[in-house]
């Protein structure tokens, strides 16, 4: 996009720094239900943000118009915002970094594949999973949704900066009866390679997991060596990256204040930020213009960096770890992907050994059970019984609490098959010992 008429009336205007970003993306999404599209649509979305320092302070402004009035009012919106900011200090824009890794990640071929065949795609699994079993009664939905985007930083010191990146996901479903027990069970996939869509092992997952879940039981409450299905696990740990966030432990409001350089995992938990990786999730430059880079956050337990925008990395003395993100009209701090490092033994050997547990495969109310300040959770959960080294019955009517960083401390393994899963990359994982409850007491 140009943007030499956004430079010339912020200089005009005496605007002495500038920057502005531009995004663009397009996307479609269909929903099937009950062998009817649900919903169908189509949409094409456009934003610029743009930053500037005025007469000493920072000000910001976002708009979804083009041209000449969006520069315009951005313009204008810089001047408001800088005018009534109190912040005290010494406002300065970045300047670039010194090396970008550029890149993107792009499949060409996605978009080309018709729309009619993709659909085509959700019918058939539609089909498939309401005949593969008696107890399958419905779907709660089945559908497709693809989405690319282009995004642009642009700033007066020079920094010109772009990526494109598309991705596709698919989703189903579906509603289970037997007896008196009604179950849902549904599975997700995402990628940007069409190709590695497998629709038997999707169609037989779901199916699988559906019908595991009837005849389940409760169990006593109490402290249980817990394996956490790995989607479980990523819920847990995006807390702790947030908790990793620079931003938060400025305003106390972090678990993990204090704690850089000590032991706040067992030795057998190490993560890594990888906005390199090529991946859905690729990113090289974040929203201040700054280089993003691979990073060790935890290495063998032991807490590396919290995650830093340009004013966060000031107060601590060192350097940015770009990761600025903008949160609500201000440049925050924001995470990247992020992948655990896997162990050395299969699921099933890191329960080998375990009499009586608990394999916790779906949690709900986490979002309000939460407690950010502290760690400390309590949510609802489903899952399995571990009896002699094996998982066996369904359970029913659990909840599952703890603290993360106590359950860190006592992750003891971690599965060696790892899998994508909402920005983070990682394996089942076996804790110690976990609450569970349940409706009688031990």
């Amino acid at each position: 996009m140009n943007v030499s008429l956004f430079y010339r009336l912020a200089q005009e205007a005496g605007i002495e720094q500038f920057q502005i970003q531009v995004s663009q993306s397009k996307a479609t999404s269909v929903r099937l239900f009950r062998g009817q599209i649900d919903s169908y649509k189509i949409s094409d979305d456009f934003s610029l943000i743009a930053a500037g320092i005025y007469k000493g302070k920072f000000g910001m402004g976002t708009t979804s118009k083009r041209g000449k009035e969006g520069f315009a009012f951005l313009v204008s919106e810089i001047i408001r915002t800088a005018t009534y900011n109190e912040k005290e200090g010494e406002a300065t824009l970045f300047e670039g970094s010194p090396k970008y890794k550029k890149g993107s990640f792009f499949n060409k071929g996605l978009s080309s594949i018709p729309m009619k065949k993709k659909i085509d795609l959700l019918f058939s699994l539609e089909k498939t999973l309401l005949s593969a079993s008696p107890y399958i009664v419905d779907t709660e939905g089945i559908g497709y949704a693809e989405r690319e985007s282009h995004s642009e930083f642009h700033n007066s010191h020079g920094i010109h900066l772009s990526q494109k990146r598309n991705y596709f996901s698919l989703y189903a479903y579906v509603v289970g009866k037997k007896e008196e027990e009604t179950k849902s069970f549904g599975d997700v996939f995402f990628d940007n390679d069409y190709s590695k869509f497998d629709a038997e092992k999707f169609t037989s997952g779901i199916v699988k997991g559906l019908l595991s879940k009837f005849g389940g039981k409760p169990i006593k409450a109490k402290a249980y060596p817990t394996l956490l299905d790995r989607d479980v696990f990523s819920d847990l740990v995006g807390y702790f990256l947030s908790a990793c966030s620079a931003d938060e432990v400025m305003r106390h409001s972090s678990f993990l204040e204090g704690k850089l350089g000590e032991q706040v995992a067992s030795k057998k938990f190490s993560i890594e930020e990888r906005p390199l990786e090529k991946n859905i999730y690729f990113t090289y430059f974040d929203d201040e213009g700054h280089a993003c880079l691979n990073k060790k956050v935890v290495e063998k337990g032991k807490l590396l960096t919290y995650f830093h925008n340009r004013e966060t990395a000031k107060h601590f003395g060192v350097e940015s770890t770009g990761n600025g993100s903008w949160v609500g009209g201000r440049i925050g701090v924001g995470s990247n992907f992020c992948r655990v490092k896997g162990g050395k033994k299969s699921k099933e050997e890191l329960i080998a050994h375990i009499k009586e547990g608990v394999y916790i495969t779906e949690i709900a109310g986490l979002g309000t059970g939460m407690n950010e300040a502290s760690g400390d959770f309590s949510c609802q959960a489903e899952g399995y019984l571990i009896e002699d080294g094996k998982i066996t019955k369904p359970l029913n009517l659990i909840t599952l609490s703890g603290n993360i960083l106590g359950m860190l401390k006592d992750l003891v393994g971690i599965d060696k098959e790892s899998k994508l899963t909402g920005g983070l990359e990682v394996g089942d994982v076996l804790i110690k010992k976990m609450n569970i409850g349940g409706l009688e007491s031990a």
